[in-house]
């Protein structure tokens, strides 16, 4: 007889409990974020719906007949028509447009969202007020806020197979997409909505629209949400389960959010095929462990689906929650002490479950897929599994796994593991060291990293400016400066933030390198500069301000041959920054304990020809050593001891940058 997965019996789950409304949300700002009708078809490039083509019809023509069912109006004459498996919006809409009665079709192209990394939500529900912890302390539990540094889970699409899913006044981010409901196989916009609320609560874990200022706030809320409703009133069938992960592996699901299960003994060969196909196309199925303290429930228990249990506020695994062999990690599943909330039918409600864990987990997959396009299914589960945050003993353990999701680890955790090609946990660089930074000199967008990490994202300055950092106002933490070679000023600034600079003066001749660094041992950074034409250091221990040139310099001093590569760095641990020099023609460094000129204190071979030589302290042990930027793969290769030898760490920055590096 065919597997009935239970959605609200004690035994087999979706939601433990439903607790007390928190708050009835009528937003005026419907959703943040609108589809613009430009009027004229665009460019593939631009950013667009991949979901749906616009299409204006000749006054008279049946839509019906000359678009099929998979339309809708949205203004006189005009239709959302959406884009059929194995087709793009641009195939499409170029079909589309050769068919009698259609006068135009074209792209819908988007406009810009305010969510973008990185991001800081101010939903009411999210924000900490009066000393009190968030409504969403579930959120804030698995470290969302340091995952939003680098991502928001742009282009990438969830698909819940649940009860359905309906948006609320707050709403998603962007329309639900391909929605589905495999009882009836129908399909298109409100054939997947919503029986009760509990699809529309873990969806809203997921993907809820975040940072409008309205309501709470979801884990990745520039994802999409595919819904896929599979229940037909309490219980889902394997069939229906298995059609809606076929539907969602068809129609371009990064991630499955399976919060439904059945008793641990349960078992289907349609399930698992179905779940063999989800990972032969690189999508990651997520499912909830179960809500009875016992074995890990089906499908969850399958080796290839990532099982998730629930914690409370105080973090402690919940009663209810499923454990033991096939557990993966837990996440937020709440209990009467602290519920999650989500919106759910148009208001906020706390539910608990291991249902609503899953959802945690699926919106941390969706924002470490988005940071990470190329990183296949096992790599996220297994990033996800690698910087879970030990609950228990070292280790897995039965009732934990293998800890409570950290986001913000999981990202950068992935992107170790693509930058080393592997699917096994990768050390992070020590925490306390310098931090590495890239700047696109085409663009001005400044990136600090915490290993494949990026922690600040901003623009700072005009194209082809030269960029560096250093600590301009003496606080300890090192930000951006630029020089302009084309008039030779210098723009600082005290933040690493966008914005305008904080400090500018003239200083050098158009074609000279700065150098950033504490030349005098007073905790101060200043700029200094390297003429090539002359192989001379020029030391200044001051900074210009109000756009006032500087004077001649405290002293120079000639150090290498011309065409060198000159950087600067503390090789001694004394607090004075003082030069090194890298040569391409012999691949050698050659470093100096003192601003003087004479010969190398140092001098080792490191790196290839080509590649950009800049100086860090990597490992917080006191003294700076070298990194390297390698143009032809957009690496970065650091080594904690001035000796010739191999990178100690590395990790992929993306080509065309210029690095720079600096305290935090």
């Amino acid at each position: 007889m065919p597997l009935l997965i239970s959605r609200l019996t004690k035994r087999i789950f979706l939601c433990l409990l439903t607790l007390a409304l928190v708050s009835v949300l009528s937003p005026d700002g419907a959703q943040a974020g609108e589809f613009g009708n430009l009027g004229y078809a665009i460019d593939e490039s631009a950013p667009h719906s991949r979901s749906h083509v616009l299409v204006q019809l000749g006054p008279g023509t049946d839509a019906r007949s000359v678009l099929g069912s998979e339309s809708r109006l949205f203004a006189k004459g005009w239709f959302r028509v959406e884009v059929p498996p194995g087709e793009t919006p641009l195939t499409w809409a170029t079909t589309l447009s050769k068919r009698s009665g259609v006068l135009t079709a074209e792209l819908d192209p988007v406009f810009e969202r305010l969510a973008t990394p990185p991001f800081a939500a101010n939903d009411p529900l999210y924000v900490s007020g009066g000393g009190n912890p968030a409504a969403q302390w579930h959120l804030h539990a698995v470290n969302v806020d340091g995952a939003w540094q680098g991502t928001v889970g742009a282009d990438t699409v969830v698909a819940v197979l649940d009860t359905g899913v309906s948006a609320g006044p707050d709403g998603f981010c962007h329309p639900l997409v391909w929605e589905y409901d495999a009882v009836t196989e129908s399909t298109g916009p409100g054939s997947a909505a919503d029986e009760d609320g509990h699809g529309s609560h873990v969806a809203g874990s997921i993907a809820q629209c975040s940072g409008n200022a309205t309501g709470g706030a979801g884990m990745a809320p520039e994802a999409r949400v595919l819904p896929v409703d599979v229940f037909a009133g309490n219980l889902a069938s394997t069939g229906d389960v298995v059609q809606g992960i076929d539907w969602a592996i068809a129609h371009g699901a990064d991630v499955i959010n399976l919060s439904l299960g059945g008793d641990n003994g349960l078992h289907s060969t349609a399930m698992d095929g179905a779940i063999a196909r989800a990972i032969a196309a690189n999508v990651l199925v997520v499912a909830a462990s179960g809500n009875e303290p016992v074995g890990v429930f089906y499908p969850a228990s399958h080796p290839d689906v990532l099982a998730v249990g629930a914690t409370h506020i105080n973090n402690g695994v919940a009663g209810y929650s499923a454990r033991g062999t096939g557990l993966d990690v837990v996440a937020p599943g709440g209990d009467q002490s602290g519920p999650i909330w989500q919106e759910t039918g148009g208001t906020y409600k706390g539910f608990s479950g291991t249902s609503m864990a899953a959802g945690h987990v699926s919106g941390a997959a969706a924002l470490m897929r988005a940071m990470h396009p190329t990183a296949t299914w096992d790599q996220v589960r297994s990033a996800i599994n690698c910087s879970a945050k030990d609950l228990g003993q070292g280790g897995w353990d039965w009732s934990t796994g293998n800890g409570l999701l950290d986001a913000g680890s999981a990202v950068e955790q992935l992107g170790l593991m693509v930058a080393f090609g592997t699917t096994g946990c990768v050390d992070p660089p020590p925490g306390a060291g310098d931090r590495v930074g890239s700047v696109e000199p085409a663009t001005g967008i400044w990136r600090l990293h915490e290993g494949g990490f990026t922690t600040h994202q901003f623009y700072f300055g005009n194209p082809g400016d030269f960029g560096f950092m250093g600590d301009w106002d003496c606080d300890g933490v090192d930000t951006p400066g630029l020089y302009r070679q084309s008039d030779g000023y210098v723009y600082l600034r005290n933040s690493n933030t966008q914005g305008v600079a904080d400090v500018a003066f003239f200083f050098g001749n158009p074609g000279d390198v700065p150098l950033a660094g504490d030349f005098d041992g007073d905790d101060c950074d200043t700029v200094s500069i390297y003429r090539p034409s002359e192989a001379r250091f020029y030391v200044i221990n001051q900074l210009g301000s109000a756009d006032k040139g500087l004077g001649a310099a405290d002293f120079s001093f000639l150090y290498g041959n011309v065409g060198d590569k000159p950087f600067v760095g503390d090789w001694t641990g004394d607090g004075i920054d003082t030069p090194g020099l890298r040569r391409d023609s012999d691949g050698f460094v050659y470093l100096r304990n003192t601003n003087t000129q004479g010969v190398a204190d140092v001098a080792y071979f490191y790196g290839d020809a080509g590649d950009v030589v800049f100086a860090g302290d990597w490992d917080a042990d006191g003294d700076d050593t070298l990194g390297l930027y390698r143009p032809s793969n957009g690496y970065v290769y650091l080594r904690n001891t001035n000796t010739t030898g191999i990178a100690d760490y590395q990790f992929p920055v993306g080509a065309g940058k210029h690095p720079v590096s600096g305290e935090k």
